[in-house]
């Protein structure tokens, strides 16, 4: 009696592992049936202009998915910002030190820039325009922003102190192409 207890057991546990295997096997066909989508990360580009050139250098970024359309043009102007990631020394610059926050309104991200860049620029013509390029470009490379509104500690200025370039009314792609 006790063979037939063992056989019944070694029958019993043959039952559960197909039952357990049969359970897996399900469980995994049905995750690999669903198709979960995943959104990609937001690309950006990011536009640096050579210093003394009107030549532009594109750099590619890729932001966190979960960025607002305003979120992601605040990143897009941090990375302005900063500078390129390799050679920043051949590229026109913000001045370091310099900050921005910024909004949007219909067509327009207005950029309101604060720190180091509200006292005496000194960089040069060709620098500075380069920088308002790239500003202008990154930002409107993003849908739906066609113009770029500059600002300097949250008013509207007609060009930088000691500099030369109109910031008074917003700034387009085609402002640079002449």
């Amino acid at each position: 009696m006790a063979i037939h207890v063992r056989g019944s057991a070694k029958k019993g546990e043959s039952n559960i592992r197909v039952r357990v295997i049969v359970l897996l096997a399900a469980v995994l066909v049905a995750g690999c049936s669903r198709h979960v989508s995943v959104s990609p990360p937001p690309k950006a580009t990011i536009y640096y202009c050579k210093t003394g050139t009107n030549e532009l250098v594109r750099v590619p970024f890729s932001a966190d998915p979960k960025l607002t359309r305003a979120g992601l043009a605040a990143y897009a102007v941090n990375q302005v910002l900063a500078g390129p990631p390799e050679n920043a020394d051949l590229v026109a610059l913000f001045p370091q030190g310099t900050r921005a926050s910024v909004s949007l309104s219909g067509d327009t991200a207005t950029v309101d820039l604060t720190g180091s860049i509200e006292r005496s620029f000194q960089s040069g013509g060709s620098d500075e325009t380069g920088m308002f390029k790239s500003l202008t470009y990154t930002l409107t490379a993003l849908p739906g922003i066609d113009k770029v509104q500059v600002l300097l500690g949250g008013r509207t200025v007609a060009s930088l102190p000691g500099g030369a370039f109109e910031l008074d009314e917003p700034l387009t792609r085609a402002m640079f192409a002449q």
